[in-house]
């Protein structure tokens, strides 16, 4: 996921939060998936999740060169094609996550630069120089205008979304496919009635 802090000048005023620097910069994986706190940009959480094969990522200390076993010693099995699956699976699901975060940020930044633009060329009229904050109802032509010029936009990342959870979700269906055939050709064989 990229981070936010490289683009906050962008929102107004946010509040910083203290970090942790010991979970954030530690040299051990998580064990569990982590959820961050949202982006200031596309209000998204982001996701840390739990390596495959925590035992891959050793500490600096110990090099990696250092291996119990040959690799070529064992062929290659049905568990490390599944490995291989659950690899492109989790690949699959960092890229939707960085659509989705690379979009609303994108969307987020234009849509309040907008906004700003409005507010800018608003006449002064009897409701804004009341007090110092728009109300909605002097800001309804601004959101009915903006989400008419983003409805293709809207339109064309719903799509986008669509496919890639078709793509994380196919895999499942295959599987589903997979055992739905065994348990038919066990019923026809005379097995399990």
């Amino acid at each position: 996921m990229k981070s936010c802090s490289t683009s906050l000048s962008a929102v107004r005023s946010v509040p910083r939060r203290r970090q942790r620097t010991s979970l954030l910069h530690s040299t051990l994986p998580p064990s569990v998936d982590l959820i961050g706190p949202p982006c200031p940009l596309s209000n998204l959480r982001p996701v840390y999740y739990t390596p495959l094969f925590p035992s891959l990522h050793s500490p600096p200390s110990i090099s990696k060169n250092q291996h119990p076993y040959s690799p070529q010693e064992f062929a290659s099995s049905s568990a490390s094609s599944s490995a291989q699956g659950d690899t492109r699976q989790q690949h699959l699901q960092l890229l939707k996550h960085q659509f989705n975060q690379d979009f609303w940020a994108r969307t987020n930044t234009a849509f309040l630069k907008a906004r700003d633009n409005y507010v800018a060329n608003l006449p002064p009229s009897s409701s804004t120089t009341s007090g110092t904050s728009i109300s909605d109802v002097d800001l309804a032509p601004f959101y009915a205008q903006h989400l008419a010029s983003t409805k293709k936009v809207y339109a064309e990342y719903n799509r986008q979304l669509w496919k890639a959870q078709a793509a994380l979700l196919w895999p499942a269906l295959k599987a589903v496919a997979r055992s739905w055939k065994w348990r038919w050709e066990v019923w026809k064989a005379g097995g399990e009635k």
